[in-house]
């Protein structure tokens, strides 16, 4: 048996590699090879006592291209590969190991993995493509020795899995060879997602493939495996997405909560356990696009400094949540059990989502790093239960005064409105359908979608006893709509004779000004300070082709208390995020703008804590921020008390983009208080803690990092203090 080709990795840096049959050297494309946003970076290569070094596969950007291989006859392929992530939303996608197959001319070889964690193996003879799948799936986050062999002679064609049969067949003439490029990594007749982005790349490890002129005795298989069989474990650093990778991105923030790298949605499920805090986001750990959706993990003690922890949660086989693991939340249930309950998502049924949960694999960690999904789903959406497929988004509570939970999820009526569904429960696995907890009428509230997601609901109370309840939801649209997606709230009482929400006054109110900036809200009450703590997602602003390039697309938006204050919702930063200050660079009292502006020439930091009080005026006034030094660029928050309104202007934010003004009311007795955190290109702004406006600025200049008062050059600042903060990362 003669090996025909052998790409080991060997180099364990830079971005090309040998393969060491042909001698060809091969480019590794990369996206950071020639970067846009950030220096040039290789591909990650991992230590690996295998071959010497692993090469990391990010997902979307890294493959390589070789010459075809000439194969006619019997052959065996042999890999030693990691997954971090399988193919779980584009149908008959795989994600390609190496790929020689001329699909149109149903010629060649492929050796992927199917969409859960199968492995297929598929053969072209020139007039069909002969296509076998395991019966076993991959473990993520491990090393797994995948085999590959055909024999001619007695036309049989199998799959190993660390040295185990797992599918053969007899039916297979022969394999005529291709001669299209051999890929690996990349689909040679790939599935574009979009005009960017592209399905069935390999995410993860690749130690070794190589190929044999001969198919391979299950005993040679065997004892390859044992050579191998102590090595297949990884650490989380050596199998997660490197989180030092992008940290001179001058536009990705620092010490707000994001992945090491890629695509991430709203965060979720906040819980307290056993002295750590726990947050779950939406991630796609494929590439930094909507796709492949399963919940990222963080952990905490102070809800500041996060930890980042192996996916929890991945689409899986079967009926449950083939499409993905989509939002959701979490609570202590019975026996003190935290309990997950999440979205699932399955493309092939008409209501296509419901609720399912999941539990912790051992209690005794407080990290709680892994997970079992339960098998069966908690609830789902019924044919009586308003529009189809929409129907997500558990929130998930305990009442104080007995065992008893309750779960509200969003929804829509066709003909009606938005609603939520309310659900209780004795032991937060078998739920009782009571009604709608709060449905509003479209024609009146045309802005406030045709259905609901994550529905959020809080209470709030003031310094003086007096509680209410707060309702949070994200409008959606199911039709083209002139308005837009957004995050709302209603202030009220949960009447629990009744399962129904009523509302202190009709009218609905923005959470943030910022337009559709912050979204995505999700909260729970925190047992150590009482206080009612709401998470958000920072949306980003920029494209498709920008976030390839930058290799990420959003991050979480900072803690906020929610409380009351004359009957009113107030909002506030996390009194936590104080431990986020590195350094004061300005602190004054009482001194004129001109003064005040005289010492913010200083200032040059991207990542900013700004707290500043203007003297009660008629004039406008406001903060520039992120500005360069000759004024081409930057962002202005302004407010004006004749007009009673705040705005964030982007127009000027970045040098050949149009930007906008995103902004709405403020009625303000006395001067303009302003808490500002700038964290590279978010932009958080809470005023007088009566409204919020977050936002986003990508300046094109690297010096566009300045502030400077809004104002008439005389008035009065009561208070200003500027800190530099610090990274809560590497």
């Amino acid at each position: 048996m003669k090996q025909i080709y052998n790409l080991n990795f060997s180099e364990g840096k830079g971005s090309i590699t040998k393969e060491s049959i042909r001698g060809n050297v091969l480019d590794i494309d990369y996206v950071f090879n020639h970067a846009k946003y950030k220096g040039n970076s290789s591909p990650s290569w991992i230590k690996s006592p295998i071959s010497g070094y692993a090469l990391d596969f990010d997902g979307y950007s890294t493959y390589i291209k070789d010459e075809p291989l000439e194969i006619s006859g019997s052959f065996t392929i042999m890999a030693f590969v990691a997954p971090r992530c399988f193919e779980a939303c584009h149908g008959e996608v795989a994600t390609t190991i190496i790929d020689q197959l001329d699909k149109e001319n149903k010629r060649g070889f492929a050796l992927s993995i199917y969409r859960y964690g199968e492995v297929q193996f598929e053969l072209g003879d020139g007039t069909q493509v002969h296509r076998l799948r395991s019966n076993e799936q991959l473990a993520l986050f491990k090393k797994s020795l995948i085999t590959a062999t055909f024999n001619q002679a007695t036309r049989k064609a199998s799959i190993y899995i660390n040295a185990n049969p797992q599918v053969e067949t007899y039916s297979i003439k022969k394999m005529l060879s291709a001669t299209v490029p051999l890929s690996i990594g990349l689909n040679n007749a790939p599935f574009k997602i979009s005009h960017v982005f592209t399905a069935g790349m390999f995410s993860g490890l690749m130690d070794f493939i190589q190929v044999f002129d001969e198919a391979m005795p299950l005993e040679v298989i065997q004892r390859q495996f044992l050579s191998v069989e102590t090595k297949l474990s990884l650490d989380l650093k050596e199998i997660d997405l490197d989180e030092t990778k992008l940290l001179d991105d001058p536009h990705r923030p620092k010490y707000h909560a994001i992945p090491p790298q890629h695509w991430m949605n709203e965060p979720h499920a906040p819980f307290y356990y056993k002295g750590k805090y726990h947050l779950f986001y939406q991630k796609n750990a494929v590439g930094p696009y909507f796709s492949n959706l399963h919940w990222g993990h963080w952990t905490s003690n102070d809800l500041v400094f996060w930890k980042n922890e192996r996916t929890a949660l991945f689409p899986q086989k079967g009926e449950l949540s083939p499409s993905g693991v989509w939002s959701g939340s979490a609570v202590i249930g019975p026996n003190d059990v935290p309990y997950l309950f999440y979205t699932f998502a399955n493309f092939e049924k008409k209501h296509n989502q419901g609720v399912a949960i999941a539990v912790p694999t051992n209690i005794n960690d407080i990290s709680l790093v892994d997970w079992e999904m339960l098998p069966n789903a908690a609830i789902k959406q019924t044919d009586k239960q308003g529009i189809p497929s929409q129907f997500r988004d558990p929130f998930v509570w305990k009442d104080e005064q007995e065992e008893l939970w309750y779960l509200i999820i969003g929804g829509g009526i066709e003909g009606k409105g938005p609603t939520a569904w309310i659900y209780t429960s004795h032991n937060c696995e078998e739920w009782n359908f009571r009604g709608e907890f709060l449905t509003v009428d479209s024609d009146r509230y045309p802005h406030l979608g045709t259905n609901w997601e994550l529905p959020v609901l809080l209470p709030v109370k003031d310094n003086k006893g007096n509680s209410k309840h707060v309702f949070i939801f994200m409008s959606y649209f199911q039709t083209k709509s002139d308005d837009h997606v957004d995050t709302y709230y209603f202030l009220g009482e949960f009447d629990k004779s009744s399962y129904q929400f009523i509302l202190d006054t009709n009218e609905p109110q923005l959470l943030d000004y910022g337009k559709f900036k912050f979204s995505g809200p999700s909260g729970f009450v925190d047992p150590v300070t009482g206080k009612s703590i709401v998470f958000s997602i920072l949306q980003g602003n920029r494209s498709e082709q920008d976030e390839f390039d930058s290799g990420w697309a959003h991050n979480a938006g900072l803690p906020i208390e929610l409380y009351l204050e004359n009957g009113e919702l107030r909002m506030k930063p996390l009194e936590n995020l104080v431990g986020l200050r590195d350094k004061l660079l300005v602190n004054e009292t009482k001194k004129s703008l001109r003064e005040i502006n005289e010492k913010l020439k200083t200032i040059d930091d991207k990542m900013l804590e700004v707290l500043v009080e203007f003297e009660d005026t008629e004039q406008v006034v406001g903060v520039e921020l992120k500005k360069d030094p000759k004024n081409q660029e930057k962002t202005s928050l302004i407010y004006s008390k004749e007009n009673r309104e705040v705005s964030i202007d982007r127009r000027q934010s970045r040098i050949g983009w149009g930007g906008d003004i995103q902004g709405g009311v403020l009625d303000l007795d006395h001067g303009l208080i302003a808490h500002i955190f700038i964290d590279h290109s978010a932009i958080e702004c809470y005023l007088n803690n009566r409204r919020m406006v977050t936002s986003r600025a990508y300046p094109t200049l690297e010096d566009s990092n300045a502030l400077t008062l809004i104002g008439d050059e005389n008035i009065l600042i009561k208070s200003i203090r500027v800190f530099k903060l610090k990274s809560i990362w590497i």
